[in-house]
């Protein structure tokens, strides 16, 4: 359903419109008094307290026939976001095995885009950062998924557990590495990055920063995209919660920072791999950061 073409069609405030006629929920879409897109959901139930956050006013009312929780939007910049929220919302309940499970099942998934779109927090990941998350994201989607699944994918990723690798699994381990696509060099942050005693892989995501106005990568948009291939309700909160600890909360100063995907790398971490470990620096060394050359290590390129 096409939400935004929906809201297009309201032209006065106070004026609602059940979303659809067939959901086991009674859903309806509208602009409120104050001349606010909102969602809100229809039937009996004992209200419980919900509140809202700086960009969603949450309002609950009771009349002779039912009771009422209404979701209206406070910044017209987010107008898109509540557009996915609305849609989330309506599709995440329409296969409740009764209605009667309606009222907690929409304050449970409110209480999720709370928590991880509709934060108050306003600084943001800074560019190195947002190209590294980026990074450990497409090696999830456009490699992983494929190879381990996604359930498994996800529940192998680290996250920002600096002590682990960023994706572990029973016999094999990946570290993810983001730089920009004219540059020669990884850089390793400590000794342990590449260290282990089981084989694994350095993957290199090779991104190329462009214009905001280029149709290619965003960090909100790939995380939204996960998200919605992910089928199982555990997998998907358990990948914002790891998405959350990243440092990430929704903010659409995130669109401004473009990149295309120019090439994933993959490169066999063995035995000659040239990498500094605690086993083979000076005794005294505790801590080290180094770059490794691309050129160098090609023949432990997998084609």
């Amino acid at each position: 359903m096409d939400y935004k073409t929906r809201f297009s069609d309201f032209d006065r405030p106070c004026y609602f419109s059940r979303v659809d006629a067939d959901h086991v929920l009674d859903w309806h879409i509208g602009i409120d008094e104050k001349g606010r897109m909102s969602i809100e959901y229809r039937s009996n139930f004992t209200a419980r307290r919900v509140q809202g956050t700086k960009y969603i006013e949450v309002n609950q009312y009771k009349n002779e026939k039912y009771c009422t929780i209404r979701f209206s939007l406070c910044d017209k910049e987010l107008n898109d976001l509540f557009f996915k929220f609305c849609e989330d919302m309506v599709e995440k309940t329409r296969n409740l095995e009764s209605a009667s499970l309606g009222y907690n099942a929409v304050i449970d998934r409110f209480s999720l885009w709370k928590k991880m779109f509709f934060s108050p927090r306003n600084e943001i990941l800074s560019e190195e950062k947002i190209m590294g998350l980026i990074g450990e994201l497409l090696l999830l989607k456009n490699v992983l998924f494929e190879k381990y699944g996604v359930e498994k994918s996800i529940d192998g990723w680290s996250g920002q557990d600096c002590t682990r690798k960023d994706f572990s699994y029973e016999d094999k381990w990946y570290e993810a590495k983001a730089i920009s696509f004219n540059k020669d060099n990884v850089s390793i942050s400590s000794l342990e990055q590449l260290d282990s005693n089981i084989p694994g892989e350095l993957a290199v995501v090779l991104l190329e920063k462009m214009s905001p106005s280029y149709m290619g990568i965003t960090l909100n948009q790939l995380i939204w995209d996960i998200c919605e291939s992910i089928k199982a309700q555990d997998t998907k909160e358990l990948f914002l919660s790891k998405i959350e600890s990243s440092g990430y909360v929704y903010n659409v100063a995130y669109d401004s920072f473009m990149f295309a995907l120019k090439n994933i790398r993959q490169f066999n971490v063995d035995g000659d791999f040239p990498r500094m470990t605690p086993s083979n620096v000076p005794s005294g060394v505790v801590s080290a950061k180094y770059e490794i050359s691309l050129l160098a290590i090609k023949n432990k390129e997998i084609i």
